[in-house]
């Protein structure tokens, strides 16, 4: 079984500049070898992979103009060719665009797939060492939560923040397994996402929307006000840049706190089932109207953390498709309001006089659609 754990490091001047090394010479064989895949597959309809890539690299390293390659660890720089392969994979399945050219950002990363120890202090300070290939010394980790001596590292990805905060994401195996359960799809609850409310459950629970993005809205305004009055390049406009940088990331992690919070509840709730919509968000944000609430709701990654907690409690959830009419569908006798509008929050079914709220009835027949949906795989409903 694996776990990932996210910690902030406190490298030295010396190793920040040797993870910028990294994070530089990672992008370059990435980048390199994107456009030796295209031009291959432009000049002679050949498709290439990581194993001829890998070779190619070893060759270059050798040469005198690449041989500042060897100043990083080799395996991150593999790394990123397996990274590069994932993205055309992903591209051949249809998942996702075609691999980009990466630009040097504000936020950076590399990972190292093995060789890694991790020590914690013996003092229980929660400061800890991690050493890595190419690391003269170890570089000082804040661990922050208690690792299980049995636990095994698989291998951990530096990240760099606009904010200029250092993490590194580590890996464990630790042993066991999620616990297996006697799935009972009746025992289920259905969800709807929503911009008022966060999420509204079919039992008529409601999570209010934080709205975090409304209560910072102002002071981004100013800092990026200030930002752009600055020349480009001076100091003054570095401190510029880290201040709307840092308004940024305190945006993001009171958002995804709210969500861990979140999803944690609703997963440790009773119910073994947990169904969700699928939303098609990309096109969702093309209405400028609501683009901005949208992205500051957070659908996408209530569902990532609601799945990876469910799965740890060995229960289930189940996406419904998209084009599935739960709002407009009566959950009590299955008459379908063609005329519903966004703006109608409740309506009254013409055909049993039932007074539905938009969201708890879309919520229920989400629950209804995922069990049909279980049940057409699932005979006996286990």
């Amino acid at each position: 079984m694996l776990k990932t754990y996210k910690f902030r490091i406190y490298p030295t001047n010396e190793q920040i500049e040797k993870l910028n090394q990294h994070f530089g010479h990672t992008r370059f064989v990435y980048n390199l070898f994107l456009e030796f895949a295209n031009n291959a597959y432009k000049n002679t309809k050949t498709y290439t992979n990581y194993y001829m890539w890998a070779k190619v690299l070893t060759a270059l390293k050798k040469t005198e103009k690449y041989q500042w390659l060897n100043d990083v660890n080799s395996q991150s720089l593999q790394q990123s060719l397996k990274n590069l392969e994932s993205g055309y994979k992903r591209l051949f399945k249809k998942l996702s665009k075609h691999p980009k050219f990466k630009k040097k950002s504000s936020r950076q990363s590399f990972r190292v797939p093995q060789h890694i120890q991790l020590y914690e202090n013996e003092n229980n300070d929660k400061y800890g060492i991690i050493f890595v290939p190419k690391f003269k010394e170890g570089i000082k980790v804040r661990v922050h939560r208690k690792i299980d001596s049995n636990a095994k590292i698989k291998n951990c990805t530096f990240i760099k923040t606009p904010t200029g905060k250092y993490f590194v994401s580590i890996t464990f195996e630790v042993e066991g397994s999620y616990p297996v359960r006697d799935i009972d799809y009746e025992n289920s609850i259905g969800m709807d996402m929503g911009l008022k409310d966060s999420v509204v459950l079919s039992d008529g629970t409601k999570y209010p929307a934080p709205k975090v993005l409304s209560k910072y809205e102002r002071k981004l305004k100013h800092a990026y006000k200030k930002f752009s009055s600055k020349e480009q390049g001076s100091k003054n406009w570095d401190k510029a840049k880290l201040e709307v940088a840092r308004i940024h990331e305190k945006i993001k992690n009171t958002r995804e706190d709210f969500l861990h919070k979140l999803t944690k509840e609703i997963s440790e709730n009773q119910a073994d089932v947990f169904v969700v919509e699928t939303l098609n968000i990309s096109g969702m944000l093309k209405n400028h109207h609501l683009a901005k609430s949208i992205s500051d709701s957070g659908w996408y990654q209530f569902k990532t953390f609601l799945k990876y907690k469910a799965e740890r409690l060995g229960k289930k959830v189940i996406e419904i498709g998209m084009f599935e009419p739960s709002s407009k569908t009566c959950s009590v006798c299955g008459y379908k309001n063609e005329g519903l509008k966004l703006s109608d929050r409740e309506w009254v079914c013409p055909e049993c006089g039932t007074v539905q709220d938009r969201d708890i009835n879309a919520a229920i027949n989400m629950r209804q659609f995922g069990l049909k949906q279980a049940f057409a795989t699932q005979p006996y409903g286990r």
